[in-house]
């Protein structure tokens, strides 16, 4: 892991120092869980953060990291849970965190006269993912790591001297190992680029 965080360090030191143009994103993002994860916990994700960088190599083309973190929860009063034969009844909390680690690719284009642009990306990484259900004082933790792609959408709009508003959308899905099930959300974004 230590040898991941290292890597990942001199990478993104790496674009940042030699940058031309670089484009940082700081959103606070809404989840929406979709599939399998929706069937765990179906509640919206109000609790998420994003930050992305993105170095122009190009006209129209930019390359880049992002991270970013999202918490589902739900809870849902006098359930039954059935696991290796026992039976709980009680109040049930369950909740997802999941932080994913991703390689941007993107394609921006400016919109003529207004300098607003529109990105479109696609994100290539890891994600970790977290599973936990509490009944009572019992706890099912789940500890998963897991390839991850997601595509986005998005469009920064001038609002001062080199600030801009940024709004995405991108669709997280984490593919399921042999151990864990597959993540898919969908996350809207809103916050600042610089």
């Amino acid at each position: 892991m230590k040898k991941k965080i290292v890597i990942l360090t001199l990478v993104f030191s790496a674009l940042t120092l030699s940058a031309q143009e670089v484009i940082w994103k700081f959103t606070y993002d809404i989840g929406i869980p979709l599939g399998e994860t929706k069937e765990f916990t179906d509640q919206v994700s109000w609790r998420g953060l994003a930050l992305d960088f993105d170095r122009m190599v190009g006209d129209h083309f930019a390359v880049g990291m992002g991270f970013s973190w999202s918490t589902f929860l739900e809870k849902e009063s006098d359930s039954y849970y059935e696991r290796d034969n026992a039976l709980l009844h009680g109040t049930q909390v369950r909740y997802i965190n999941t932080i994913p680690l991703l390689a941007r690719f993107s394609w921006v284009q400016n919109l003529l006269g207004s300098g607003a642009t529109v990105m479109g990306t696609m994100g290539v990484g890891t994600l970790w993912q977290e599973t936990r259900r509490e009944i009572g004082t019992v706890a099912f933790v789940g500890d998963y790591w897991q390839f991850a792609l997601a595509p986005e959408v998005g469009m920064t709009f001038p609002i001062g001297y080199q600030t801009s508003l940024a709004a995405k959308i991108r669709y997280m899905h984490g593919f399921e190992t042999s151990d864990g099930p597959p993540l898919q959300y969908l996350g809207i974004g809103l916050g600042l680029a610089w």
